[in-house]
């Protein structure tokens, strides 16, 4: 029953990450985008978006089982879930997305407003997934 509890923790927090991602990209940051106008589709669907929504989704699932599998080990780093859950993600974030984000934009056209706006974007989403996996299983009951 713990798996049940980490892929709807995954699916909630990739509700809420989709979002917050909004927010950040499609919003705050959006402005940056243009400054790069060759780097982008000239043409969007709502298929490209309920894919990409349906992506990070199954990435705040894989988060919370990646967490499930190895955060749990490690319960020194704090006595709150949602402060192991933080710690988690930050890490995770620090280890995965910010070297590849950071090494892609030496290549591709991205305004450094935007790669910003994506980081803080990550950030969130690792540490809303590896929380809501931290939250979820330190629920009581089987």
């Amino acid at each position: 029953m713990v798996i049940l509890k980490i892929i709807a923790a995954g699916i909630i927090a990739g509700i809420v990450a989709n979002v917050t991602g909004y927010l950040i990209t499609g919003r705050l940051f959006h402005a940056y985008q243009a400054k790069t106008p060759n780097t982008w589709r000239q043409a969007e669907s709502w298929a490209d978006y309920l894919y990409a929504a349906a992506i990070r989704i199954a990435g705040c699932v894989g988060i919370g089982l990646l967490y499930a599998a190895i955060g749990t080990r490690f319960p020194a780093l704090s006595d709150s879930a949602i402060s192991r859950g933080v710690i988690f993600g930050s890490v995770l974030w620090a280890l995965t997305i910010l070297p590849v984000v950071l090494e892609v934009s030496l290549f591709v056209n991205w305004h450094r407003g935007f790669v910003a706006g994506l980081l803080l974007d990550w950030v969130l989403v690792c540490i809303l997934a590896s929380v809501a996996a931290a939250v979820g299983i330190s629920w009581g009951g089987p």
